[in-house]
Formats: structure tokens, C-alpha cells, sequence
């Protein structure tokens, strides 16, 4: 029983040294595993470059996003003082905002003071709205019994001065 237990050994391994010498070497040696600390530091500089160029794109959004918002913040602060001067008398229109502008106190009538404390809530304390009021005498562009209103507002962002206008005609009825 020995000799065949002998046997049976000395055939398997002469099967594996067979079978070592048809198949091809697909583990590397010890010699060529893993990755050299030169392959490991371009690996990461290729990593950290990417990285930051993601981190200015996140800037970037964040920036245009804070732009928007006051860009935004403009554009309604502009339709609330137009709706404010469509509700009045047009006989009264030019009394009472020709000539507003949030940085003159003394120049805001008191239909408009809850205007300017929003221009300055959303805007800031640079923050700044105009309202101007031209007729038939001022431009001779603009028909007998029509009003054109220029509203402007101002912001500051980034060290300039931004602004947004609106510009809008309206006509007396019955003329």
C-alpha cells in the first residue's frame, strides 16, 4: 500500500510540473507587484489637480448664484414700485414719484418709503432705486397724455456697480 501511495504522489506532482510549463505566467514576480512611489505621486498629483479645478467650478456656481439672487431681488423691487404707480391716479403720478431716489431721504414720498426700506432689506445699504417720470414737455418722443417711467435699480457686487432698468409707458384714459 506504501509503494502505491508512493506512486500516486510522484505522478501528481509530475502532472503539476507539466501543467507549470504549458501555462503561461500571469502573477507578477515580486519584483514588478504594486505601484512605485514615483507611478503613486503622479497618480496623486493628476488627483489634486483635478480636485481643485472642481473646487473653482464650485466658486464659480456659488458666485453666479449670489448674482442671480440680486439680479432677482432687482427685478422685483422694480415690478413692486411699478405695480405701486399703475395703482395711482395718473394725474397724480408725477407729484409723487418724479425724481425718487432711496439714497435722498427728503426726495421719498410716503407712498414709496415701504419701497426704498426693501431696496435697502434686499439690496443692502449699497443698494439704491430711482424712479424718473418723463411727459410731452421733457421728450418730444412721448405722445400728449402718455407718461414713460424709467426705474432704475443699483446694486454694488464685487467692487461694481450693477444695475437693472425698467422702462415702461403708460396713457391717460379719455383722452
Amino acid at each position: 500500500m506504501r509503494r502505491e501511495g508512493i506512486s500516486r504522489d510522484a505522478g501528481e506532482a509530475m502532472k503539476l510540473a507539466s501543467l507549470r510549463r504549458t501555462l503561461p505566467r500571469t502573477l507578477p514576480t515580486n519584483a514588478t507587484a504594486g505601484f512605485t512611489l514615483v507611478e503613486l505621486m503622479i497618480a496623486l498629483a493628476v488627483l489634486g489637480i483635478g480636485i481643485m479645478a472642481a473646487g473653482r467650478l464650485f466658486v464659480f456656481a456659488q458666485h453666479h448664484a449670489s448674482y442671480g439672487r440680486e439680479e432677482t431681488m432687482a427685478v422685483s423691487l422694480s415690478q413692486e414700485i411699478r405695480e405701486k404707480i399703475l395703482s395711482d391716479n395718473y394725474d397724480d403720478i408725477v407729484s409723487i414719484f418724479d425724481n425718487v431716489d432711496t439714497d435722498d431721504p427728503g426726495s421719498i414720498p410716503t407712498p414709496c418709503q415701504i419701497w426704498a426700506t426693501h431696496v435697502t432689506e434686499g439690496l443692502g445699504s449699497a443698494g439704491r432705486g430711482t424712479v424718473e417720470v418723463f411727459d410731452d414737455a421733457q421728450d418730444p418722443e412721448i405722445s400728449d397724455g402718455m407718461l414713460t417711467i424709467l426705474i432704475t435699480i443699483s446694486w454694488l457686487e464685487d467692487g461694481h456697480t450693477q444695475a437693472l432698468e425698467m422702462r415702461f409707458s403708460i396713457s391717460k384714459m379719455g383722452i
